[in-house]
């Protein structure tokens, strides 16, 4: 029994010694892996060096063509947005069919939002789910699309497109965040009524101030009206006062200009009479 089970294992570790070479990893490979790991645990710079060790040592197309399209992530991820813009471009202009083209069509559309170019992010996305209906980044170019329009200020459009998250992409991760979207564009819609109807109010207000201002004006100017008209009245009464009383005067002077007149006379009389006595009889 032993002896049959000698050449058993020494064949298998043979087998092993001679596959092995088979199933080990190019540098090219292992820095790839490397780089996945480091991306997945947000060390977007290491893993950008890995993948940039790919595109100087391989003439593996297909690697050469992951590595672009992982050194878009990596710099979209550090917001280096020219040169994820440059690799994305370089990876569907090369490799249009490569397997991870679909999801770089749908990163083109986010890295435009990321830009703030909102109306080409909309019309990037539209092309990228028209071209991949059932591509599983579906839910996410509904949702970027939403944001864009949102950015946009067509607040109506971008909620209906979340509803859509909503209705037809339940298990999203994105669904919580279409979700508070509707609740703040709602919201938004509410405070542009009260702000309207705050705005009438205030129109309203000023309206009745600028009504009591004019008849309280109104009311100034008939005051002022009444009180020259009282005091054109006083003055007329005072002129016919003072005329009554120049006339009394004019009387009084007339009445004691006779009676100077008089007095002069009873004074010549009186000397006359003095003169008369005076004389020796």
């Amino acid at each position: 029994m032993k002896q049959s089970v000698r050449p058993l294992f020494s064949a298998a570790l043979l087998f092993f010694m001679i596959a092995a070479p088979l199933f080990s990893l190019s540098p090219a490979e292992e820095a790839f892996q490397d780089g996945l790991e480091a991306f997945r645990n947000s060390r977007f710079s290491l893993a950008e060096r890995h993948f940039q060790e790919i595109l100087k040592a391989t003439d593996d197309e297909d690697l050469e063509a992951s590595a672009h399209f992982w050194i878009a992530k990596t710099t979209m991820a550090k917001h280096q947005l020219e040169e994820a813009e440059r690799h994305l471009e370089h990876f569907l202009q090369h490799y249009p069919r490569h397997a991870m083209a679909a999801e770089a069509r749908y990163q083109q559309g986010r890295l435009l939002f990321l830009q703030d170019h909102f109306d080409e992010a909309i019309q990037a996305l539209g092309r990228f789910m028209d071209r991949h209906p059932d591509s599983p980044f579906v839910a996410n170019a509904v949702y970027w699309t939403g944001e864009a329009l949102f950015n946009l200020g067509r607040l109506d459009e971008a909620r209906r497109i979340f509803q859509t998250v909503l209705r037809d992409h339940p298990r999203s991760f994105r669904v919580e965040a279409a979700r508070y979207r509707i609740a703040v564009i709602e919201l938004t819609f509410r405070e542009h009524e009260l702000l309207e109807l705050l705005r009438w109010s205030h129109e309203e207000y000023l309206r009745a101030v600028d009504e009591f201002q004019r008849q309280e004006s109104a009311y100034r100017d008939a005051l002022a009206s009444y009180r020259r008209r009282l005091q054109n009245a006083a003055d007329a009464d005072l002129q016919e006062e003072l005329l009554r009383l120049n006339t009394d005067i004019q009387v009084l002077q007339e009445t004691l200009r006779s009676r100077d007149a008089r007095i002069r006379r009873l004074e010549e009389q009186l000397t006359t009479l003095r003169s008369e006595t005076a004389r020796p009889r």
